[in-house]
């Protein structure tokens, strides 16, 4: 039974999102999700689209979530984690409505030379390391998802914040201490958005073709190398990295591989953010960014 709740429209959404007692998320959401405006009110679309694809309420120990991709009740007390977790069904319900695409789990950054996609692997650093690229001049898509529309190899931008852990790493340098210290978003004890403008953020719905995929290995003391890997071994690390389960696994592996063979692949090896982004800096051509007053637009 779907608890009394108000009705909700997300514009990158079709289907109907209901919240309930959540007034206190929507400062956080709408600043999380860049160019996703909430709407609300719009009931006729609930009833031709049906239940509300995610349910949101607000309970006296925390914020309680019910969706179709969720096996039981999830509650968070902390409101930044309730709209962290609430992120991960929003991209499931767009991937659901566009069922023809490849989505990603991984970071992307466009370089000069195109879109540079970083598929997730556990604690290598894919979103710090984002960050810090767009703290030289490169413009990131998403720290940890990447649409790829049916047909092309093209990754779409959703717009919405990168997120670190806190604390940062002691090897994170003043430099980019100082550009995230100027960009805070909504944070708590875990977790902190970055509040990028469009120079570093790229727009919902920018598009850009994936021409290069980059498995991160990171490690202390390891020497920063930057080596070309084999279709398949990207192909086999980015099988385990796809968000969209929609459609049969041999149509999955068809598009993997489609977008692997366009792009040329590379394992990245380092040990600090510094070596990293200088090996990235020279081979994909970043320019540095110049601040003006390092204000946010």
């Amino acid at each position: 039974m779907i608890p009394e709740s108000d009705i909700y429209a997300f514009s990158g959404l079709q289907a109907p999102v209901a919240f309930s007692g959540c007034e206190a998320l929507f400062p956080i959401l709408s600043g999380v999700l860049r160019d996703w405006s909430l709407e609300k009110g719009r009931a006729e679309n609930a009833a031709s689209q049906g239940q509300p694809v995610i349910t949101l309420q607000k309970k006296a120990d925390g914020y309680e979530r019910r969706s179709r991709w969720l096996s039981k009740l999830v509650r968070f007390s902390d409101p930044v984690d309730a709209v962290c977790d609430f992120i991960v069904d929003l991209i499931h319900a767009y991937n659901a409505e566009q069922n023809k695409n490849l989505c990603l789990h991984g970071a992307a950054v466009e370089f000069q030379t195109g879109l540079m996609v970083f598929p997730s692997t556990y604690r290598a650093g894919k979103s710090l390391l984002s960050v810090k690229l767009a703290s030289c001049g490169a413009r990131i898509f998403s720290d940890d998802v990447l649409p790829i529309p049916d047909g092309g190899n093209s990754g779409v931008a959703l717009g919405i914040l990168p997120r670190l852990r806190r604390p940062l790493p002691e090897t994170a340098g003043d430099p980019l201490r100082t550009f995230i210290a100027n960009r805070i978003g909504p944070q708590n004890k875990r977790y902190r958005y970055i509040r990028l403008d469009k120079r570093h953020l790229a727009p919902r719905g920018t598009d850009a073709q994936v021409t290069a995929i980059t498995i991160l290995r990171r490690g202390a003391g390891e020497k920063p190398t930057l080596k070309t890997a084999t279709t398949s071994d990207v192909v086999r690390d980015m099988i385990l990295r796809n968000f969209a389960r929609e459609n049969p696994g041999i149509d999955i592996l068809d598009r993997l591989h489609a977008v692997v063979e366009q792009a040329a692949c590379y394992t990245l090896t380092y040990d600090t953010l510094d070596q990293a982004a200088a090996l990235l800096s020279e081979g994909f051509g970043l320019a540095p960014v110049r601040e003006d007053n390092d204000k946010i637009i």
